[in-house]
Parts: structure tokens; sequence; C-alpha cells
């Protein structure tokens, strides 16, 4: 016991007992109340009133007007309401505040793409790509815009970048094949497509996304039975009308038709980031 005192006395010149400052104080308080501030508008975001949830986040923002973290909050909630001008706003000010954040430039770039400015989209996901040249994200979300700008070929291999990194990701393996069948290249299309959609996770999205390709291809008749998995009999034919319309399209417009429909507030056919569960090897 007195060994143990000993070396307890030893301790205490060494510790800190300057009280914090009155300024520490009140910053500690401030970033209390904005993180208290930041959880009651994630909760409101995920039961769905975005609109509120934006209202919160512009407080925090207002509250820390150093911090990115409310901008970036109220982009992608605005994204998810169709308010793209506003995600745009937000993001740009979050990156004036912090140029070097990743998820900012991605959410950017992902606004910029609903409004069909693929270009401008395309340099932020490398800057992303700069940042954080591991986050499969951002290799997904510039082949897409590359795909909208018609360069098929530098899309695909950011897709194949993507895959290197993140080999159990199936958007990235099915905005491949998309890109591959925009391409022409219908057999290489398939031959993905048709491995995803036999594994037991695959989803409805994944199916019609092959009937996509199989109608792009002209393979109606494949393309009515994968359809004919999930949907009802009419809506299957409404889609084969669909595909046949896109095949009469130039090559730009029917990639803007099936890339861009993100425009209109509709997910992309495997979505930039997509919420499906991943392709299991």
């Amino acid at each position: 016991m007195a060994a143990f005192g000993l070396v307890a006395m030893a301790m205490v010149p060494g510790c800190n007992l300057t009280p914090p400052s009155p300024e520490e104080l009140a910053e500690e308080d401030k970033a209390s109340r904005v993180n208290q501030v930041m959880r009651v508008a994630d909760t409101t975001r995920q039961g769905g009133d975005l609109k509120s949830a934006i209202t919160l986040y512009r407080r925090a923002a207002e509250m820390r007007p150093d911090s990115p973290d409310p901008l970036i909050a109220i982009g992608e909630t605005a994204g998810e309401l169709g308010a793209f001008p506003i995600a745009i706003d937000a993001y740009r000010r979050a990156i004036e505040l912090d140029a070097a954040n990743s998820r900012s430039r991605r959410g950017y770039g992902k606004a910029l793409i609903a409004l069909n400015r693929p270009q401008q989209a395309a340099a932020q996901f490398e800057a992303a790509i700069r940042i954080e040249p591991t986050d499969y994200r951002s290799y997904n979300a510039l082949g897409v815009a590359l795909d909208l700008l018609g360069k098929h070929e530098d899309a695909q291999q950011r897709y194949i970048d993507g895959i290197e990194i993140a080999p159990d990701k199936s958007s990235l393996q099915n905005n491949l094949a998309l890109s591959l069948a925009l391409a022409g290249d219908f057999d290489e299309a398939t031959r993905i497509l048709q491995e995803i959609v036999a594994d037991p996770m695959a989803t409805p999205q994944h199916r019609q996304n092959l009937a996509l390709v199989y109608g792009l291809a002209g393979r109606t008749k494949e393309a009515r039975a994968i359809g004919l998995a999930d949907l009802q009999k009419d809506e299957v034919e409404s889609n084969l009308a669909r595909y046949e319309s896109l095949r009469a399209l130039p090559a730009r417009e029917r990639t803007q038709a099936i890339f861009g429909n993100h425009a209109a507030g509709v997910p992309l056919p495997s979505d930039i980031e997509s919420k499906a569960p991943d392709k299991k090897k």
C-alpha cells in the first residue's frame, strides 16, 4: 500500500489541473447544442420529413458556420427531396469550408448529374478520387458521368477500377453491364447481369436491368420472360415498348434516357450508389 501511495504522489505534479477557460466552456456548450440539433435533424430525416430536416440542418449550420457537416447534410437531404439547386448551393458552401472533403465533392457531383451537367459532375468525382482514391463510390459515380458524356470506354474503365477496390458491390457490376450494352457489347453485358441475377441475393432491380439489356439487344422473348419474374403482364408489355423506343434513339439520347432519368428524380438503372444488397462472391 505504501508503494502505491508513493507512485500516486509522484504523478500529481504531472497532472493538468488548469480549469477550462470561459471561452473553452462556451465552445463546448455550442458544440453540444449543435450535436443535439443534428441528432434531431437526422431523426426527422429518417422519419421522412425532409423539409423539416433541412430547416434543422440550416439551424445547425448557422450555429456552426465553420463546419461543413450541416451543409453536407442539407445537400444530401435536398437531393432526396429533388431540390437539386438547394443541394448544389449547400455543397458549394461545404467545399469552400473544406475543399478536401470527398463526401461533399461526390454529393455535389450527384446533384450536377441530376441537373444534366455531367462534365462538371465528372470534375467533382475526379476530385473526390484524388482525395480518397480507395472509395469505390467515386469511381462508380465518375463512370456514370462519363457514360452520359458518351465516353463509354473511359466509363467502363472507371467501373473496373471500382470493382478492383470493391469486388462485392453489385452497383459497379450493373453499371458496367449497362455501359457495355450502350456501347453495343450485348454479349458481355448479358453475361455480367446473368451472373448477378443467378445470385440468391439478386433483387428485382437486377432482373429488370437484365430485361432492359435484352430489350436493347432486340431479344424480346428473353426480356419478357425475365420481366414477368417481378412485374404484371401489362407492365412488362409497357417496358417492352419502351425498350423498342430506346433502340430507335440516337446513341447519346439513348444514354441520357437510361442513365439520365435521375434528372427527373427517377433512380438510375443501378443508381450511382445502389441501395440494393451487394452481390456476394
